[in-house]
């Protein structure tokens, strides 16, 4: 694919458009790149967007490439950076610092403020966007009158998926707080939000008190417990072997006593005699609690599964 770059004046007299032979990029003042206020989903007091920023400074300052920014021209002639914040934050430091940058290329771009926000979310330049600032582009869109179907269509995401960060957009501020923080991952707090609702904060707050005393810094999802023998099939079992032990040899204890007395490996070679119904009632239970392991052993599988998917739809 050509470039084809053409200087500034054209940007707002030609057509922004590109074919499937021609990239147009502008040649512009980087000084004239703006930022729209309230526009860009990114939080600017993390430490990594920090240093994000503070390397793109560093590679202007070093003559290194630096992909163009995605920008484009408002009614006003006013031209606003679409995808490159960071990078328009680095170069205006790096200005700042002494650099000499006449000019920078940049590509335009055309389309409504939905398509602008998907490029945003989109992104596959730099450091990825925080799962909090992500949900609140989800929101964005659903205010422009998306559904939760057409986000997931758009983001490579499902439905469920989006309906969950929703949900953290929508969250208390305290609860948004812990996750921008660090203290509360953003599943714990989905989870605690679809459980508790509104007093959702107060619970993720002491859950995290109780887990610092524990010695640990940061509130997870919970993992999915393991499968429990079920009343049902404990009480059938504790009444096959009930009814067993009634066939019990009168004298048993004392016969138990004596060979706990002796060498295991003597023990292992005595053999004691039981009736039949004891043998019969001993192997039913055995057999039971086999079947018993069974269904836990595929309970848990299922479990590890859906463990699984949702790691890989939690990679946003």
């Amino acid at each position: 694919m050509a470039f084809v770059v053409k200087p500034l004046q054209s940007f707002t007299a030609e057509a922004q458009i590109q074919d499937n032979r021609k990239l147009y990029l502008y040649q512009i003042d980087p000084l004239l790149v703006e930022e729209e206020d309230g526009f860009n989903l990114r939080y600017y007091d993390d430490p990594k967007v920090i240093a994000h920023i503070e390397a793109f400074c560093e590679s202007f300052l070093d003559g290194r490439y630096v992909p163009p920014m995605v920008v484009r021209a408002l009614d006003d002639g006013r031209i606003v950076v679409i995808e490159g914040h960071c990078r328009r934050r680095g170069l205006r430091m790096a200005i700042a610092r002494g650099a000499w940058i006449p000019l920078v290329s940049v590509i335009p771009f055309r389309g409504n403020d939905a398509e602008r926000v998907e490029v945003m979310l989109r992104s596959a330049q730099g450091l990825k966007l925080e799962p909090l600032d992500i949900a609140r582009g989800y929101l964005r869109l659903r205010d422009m009158g998306f559904s939760a179907a057409d986000i997931a269509a758009s983001q490579s995401k499902t439905v469920a998926r989006v309906q969950q960060m929703l949900l953290l957009a929508e969250a208390d501020p305290q609860v948004q707080a812990l996750v921008r923080g660090k203290h509360v991952s953003p599943d714990a707090a989905i989870e605690a939000l679809i459980a508790h609702g509104d007093v959702a904060a107060e619970v993720l707050s002491k859950k995290l008190d109780a887990a610092r005393q524990e010695g640990r810094f940061r509130l997870t999802k919970a993992a999915p417990r393991k499968p429990r023998p079920s009343r049902k099939t404990v009480e059938k079992v504790f009444a096959v072997v009930q009814a067993a032990t009634q066939h019990l040899p009168a004298d048993l204890p004392k016969q138990a006593r004596a060979l706990q007395k002796l060498p295991e490996t003597d023990r292992a070679a005595r053999m004691v005699p039981v009736s039949a119904e004891l043998l019969i009632g001993l192997a039913q239970a055995a057999k039971e609690i086999e079947r018993m392991k069974a269904r836990q052993a595929r309970k848990l599988a299922r479990l590890e599964a859906v463990g699984q998917a949702q790691a890989v739809l939690e990679m946003v």
